[in-house]
């Protein structure tokens, strides 16, 4: 397809692939490794791939704007769906693989999705469980058929088959194709992305082709001049649209190579095989790597050990320092350090090669942003959600900005409202919530995105996030408290996991806490401690000791009103299956105060 069937310079992702297959047929789009070997792709093959995708699209008999979903985990067979999807036309919808089957129920119905591309046997035997309360579901599409010979339900056929038709029909459907494409307009929906639904049922929130077109703009601002060829890990839920704006926008927009491991289990190995120069983390790998990092250290020898610990010491204490206002003795002592430690630890995380980290999807414990930056990794806070397609907000290099979450990107522009909550306006912000009026009416007035996040703007202009608006608590005494941050402070903990503070019209501060179980199974494994379960590590006199100290201390960073007087510890890990969390890992906090309700009442007690 000629890249001036297009209009103007509006580039729906469908023109950037045409345009990378035409300029760059050989360059890398992506690798995926299996079974070891990471095998590539190129622009020319990306191109070759789409087509007889859509082509397959078309001969099922899929319609312009039709709603085709994707239920998979991370493989490069979902962003090769995900274009094919485009080039039809259709609207793509991305659901969480870890979704039970009563969820899916719900976002199927919810999307009016028709067509469903499975992952493998485990997804479609969801599919199965809903039998016939997706009535609107007419045909399944499986990338990994292992296991599913024989199986007709929906007119399951296999990616490969599809891919086979689409090939067959290709020439015959070549026009269509092209005036499909060229019909793909900026209001247009180019995909849905559902909302975490940390307080009710997910939404669909509809990202249009011209929100996808201002973030290739807010892409190309905020990472500058990477060259093409430029790595980027894709291991975070595609159908998350900090993934989307991370992997895809930027695979795209700059030619980022985009690398699938195999699993989410090897994100570790995969890390290190890759070495992305640009890497995006949720707070929850930081700390796995910060827990890693401490562990390691802590049972290395005599003499590294102890080495490394003074090492890490003199990270954390340099590193919640802004660099711009570290004295000569700071730089000197991170040059010294980094060559004998810091590097290594960097090279060991996968992170050797990376000058752009990202933390986003969640708040941050400051201390451990000190920590990373501490180590030498570039790591920066942003901020966004499902309705600023993407990145909404972004600190400056290094964090040296007053705001934690940064500056507004490039086309957006942002006020805090007299109740504090944080609006924005800009070529991001979303078209609203399918087939839900009442509540894009709700978020969107006046043209002003209303985030639900209360926060503030510092002297520099930037930004700092206090709660999530529904989330502020109102102790006895009337003082409104943060959860958020309270749990992080405590979350700085590398033996906790999980915080849910509870102060809500009570006089005092209490929280349940989930242990971590990879650092607190090494710790007890040191001290001696048997253990066969989660629950009887959690119940052991010694660990519950070792967490209240843990609290103890982390407590004198808050204030004394703020501060966690009593806890619980929780007996098993927080669940998606049991409505604990939501498929991000967001807490929902109604259901956790619902079942943990005894529980609390005996901290008061």
């Amino acid at each position: 397809m000629a890249f001036d069937e297009f209009k103007g310079d509006f580039a729906p992702l469908v023109r950037m692939v045409h345009n990378h297959a035409d300029n760059r047929p050989t360059g890398v789009a992506m690798r995926q490794k299996e079974f070891g070997i990471w095998n590539e792709i190129t622009w020319a093959g990306l191109q070759e791939i789409m087509q007889a995708t859509a082509a397959g699209l078309v001969d099922l008999g899929l319609a312009p704007g039709g709603h085709v979903g994707i239920l998979s985990e991370n493989r490069s067979e979902w962003v090769q769906a995900q274009f094919g999807i485009n080039a039809a036309a259709g609207v793509v919808v991305g659901m969480y693989p870890t979704s039970p089957a009563a969820e899916l129920e719900h976002l199927v119905n919810a999307s009016d999705t028709t067509v469903l591309f499975i992952e493998d046997q485990e997804q479609l035997d969801k599919i199965k469980e809903l039998g016939d309360r997706v009535p609107q579901l007419r045909q399944l599409v499986i990338f990994d058929p292992k296991g599913t010979r024989g199986e007709d339900l929906l007119g399951l056929i296999s990616f490969d088959d599809l891919l086979a038709r689409g090939r067959a029909r290709l020439a015959d459907l070549a026009d269509d194709l092209r005036a499909r494409q060229a019909g793909i307009e900026p209001d247009d929906t180019a995909m849905m992305v559902f909302t975490s639904g940390s307080t009710g049922l997910p939404k669909a929130a509809e990202i249009s082709y011209g929100n996808i077109h201002a973030g290739v703009a807010v892409a190309r601002d905020v990472f500058g001049d990477y060259p093409p060829g430029t790595d980027v890990l894709s291991y975070l839920p595609l159908c998350h649209i900090a993934e989307q704006a991370v992997t895809v926008i930027n695979g795209l927009s700059q030619q980022f190579v985009m690398n699938f491991g195999e699993s989410l289990r090897t994100i570790t190995l995969d890390l290190r095989e890759v070495a992305p120069q640009v890497f995006f983390g949720v707070p929850r790998i930081w700390e796995k790597m910060q827990a890693g990092v401490l562990v390691q250290a802590q049972t290395a020898g005599r003499l590294k050990g102890p080495m490394t610990l003074l090492a890490l010491k003199g990270a954390q204490r340099r590193g919640i320092i802004r660099r711009d206002r570290w004295s000569a003795g700071d730089r000197m002592a991170h040059a010294f350090w980094d060559t004998l430690v810091y590097r290594h630890i960097r090279s060991y995380l996968g992170l050797g090669r990376t000058t752009f980290a990202i933390s986003a999807a969640a708040p941050i414990s400051a201390e451990l942003l000190g920590f990373m930056r501490g180590i030498g990794v570039n790591i920066r806070e942003a901020w966004g959600m499902s309705e600023t397609s993407g990145v909404g907000t972004i600190q400056k290099s290094w964090g040296q900005c007053d705001g934690r979450i940064g500056f507004p990107v490039s086309g957006v522009r942002t006020k805090i409202a007299e109740d504090g909550e944080v609006l924005f306006t800009g070529g991001t912000i979303f078209k609203g919530y399918y087939k839900n009026p009442k509540a894009t009416a709700e978020t969107i007035q006046d043209g002003w995105l209303h985030t639900g996040d209360v926060g503030r703007q510092e002297a520099d202009g930037s930004i700092t996030l206090v709660d999530r608006k529904k989330d502020i608590m109102i102790n006895a005494a009337g003082k409104n408290l943060a959860p958020a941050h309270i749990e992080n402070v405590i979350k700085a903990s590398p033996f906790i996991k999980e915080v849910i503070a509870v102060a809500d019209k009570r006089p005092f501060v209490t929280a349940l806490v989930q242990i971590d179980m990879d650092t607190v199974r090494l710790w007890a494994e040191g001290q001696g401690i048997a253990y066969t379960t989660f629950r009887s590590l959690a119940e052991h006199p010694k660990v519950q000791e070792l967490i209240a100290a843990e609290v103890a201390k982390h407590n004198r960073e808050l204030a004394r009103v703020e501060q966690v007087k009593k806890i619980w510890l929780m007996r098993k890990e927080l669940d998606h299956d049991d409505g604990e969390v939501t498929a991000t890992m967001k807490v929902r906090r109604s259901k956790v105060y619902e079942v943990y309700a005894g529980e609390i009442e005996a901290l008061y007690g």
